[in-house]
């Protein structure tokens, strides 16, 4: 069973490239640009002028998955953003906020703020500085050329090799408590401990947490609440890594290793019995003929 992990207030302070504010900065500061996290839609019709419409669902597929960095970078070159820049994400939502925050931080930008607190709200007090979203293009307005900090992602066999030879002091499971039943339930990898939090909205304080470990790699259900977990340690100055895709993606690689294991022949796949009954065919056809022809 997971231990529970108890987050008080620390005097670590957060590094420079992640910061997270109390109010947004205006007017804005040079290079830097609005990142509205919000629907699409709501985005479009009203946001900061100029700010960039960049919700959850951009970057995630119908499974909840992330795309990978090359993609992701792709992407962020077509809202015209380079990594120099310092990124101000704001919305209304936390988590959505603290996702999109985590992915750009990932992605290499140069400084990402946060900021607490309704972006709608703001936009209702400062009138004057709304305006229209942007949204994504089909090609690529800019070169995104900021360097992944793939440092702090954790790959599924570090994690394997994490988990059968070293302590698990240094796992922490950061979901939502949410445990699910069925062919995609979610529970807690044995070991880790838990943030027992009731939820991700609140605001995350940093403190007595796992000892012994340089870093701790943190993982919630899915890439959603994993990436914004991940950002609100960070933005403490907690030196997390992250398994990106979460617990569930981990359980889906483990159910495949499972079924590809069940036998000492891996089944060949559909092409490979195709070919070998398009080859079969040539054979007979071959052989009657030249039995046909002899007649």
């Amino acid at each position: 069973m997971a231990h529970g992990v108890t987050l008080a207030v620390s005097g670590s302070r957060s590094a420079a490239a992640f910061v997270a504010r109390a109010r947004m900065p205006w007017p804005k500061p040079p290079r830097a640009v609005v990142v509205d996290t919000r629907q699409r839609a709501l985005c479009e019709r009203r946001s900061v002028a100029g700010g960039l419409c960049l919700s959850p669902r951009v970057f995630q597929d119908r499974c909840g998955r992330l795309p990978s960095f090359r993609n992701v970078r792709w992407l962020l070159g077509t809202m015209g953003l380079t990594g120099s820049e310092t990124a101000v994400v704001a919305g209304d939502d936390g988590t959505a906020r603290d996702f999109v925050a985590g992915l750009l931080y990932l992605a290499g930008q140069r400084r990402v703020e946060v900021i607490r607190g309704s972006l709608t709200g703001w936009l209702d007090r400062h009138p004057r500085a709304a305006g229209t979203g942007r949204t994504r293009g089909v090609f690529r307005e800019a070169i995104y050329v900021a360097w992944p900090r793939t440092r702090l992602v954790v790959l599924h066999r570090e994690l394997a090799a994490f988990l059968r030879h070293g302590p698990r002091a240094g796992l922490v499971d950061g979901g939502s408590g949410d445990r699910r039943r069925g062919p995609r339930a979610y529970d807690p990898i044995p070991g880790a401990r838990s943030s027992l939090l009731a939820g991700l909205g609140q605001v995350l304080v940093a403190g007595s947490l796992p000892a012994g470990r340089r870093r701790l790699i943190v993982y919630g259900e899915g890439s959603y609440e994993t990436l914004a977990y991940f950002a609100r340690l960070r933005m403490l100055g907690v030196p997390a890594r992250v398994v990106m895709n979460g617990r569930r993606d981990r359980s889906e690689h483990a159910r495949a290793a499972r079924v590809r294991g069940r036998s000492k022949f891996a089944a060949p796949p559909l092409f490979g019995w195709a070919l070998a009954a398009a080859w079969l065919g040539v054979v007979v056809t071959t052989l009657v003929w030249r039995r046909t022809r002899r007649r």
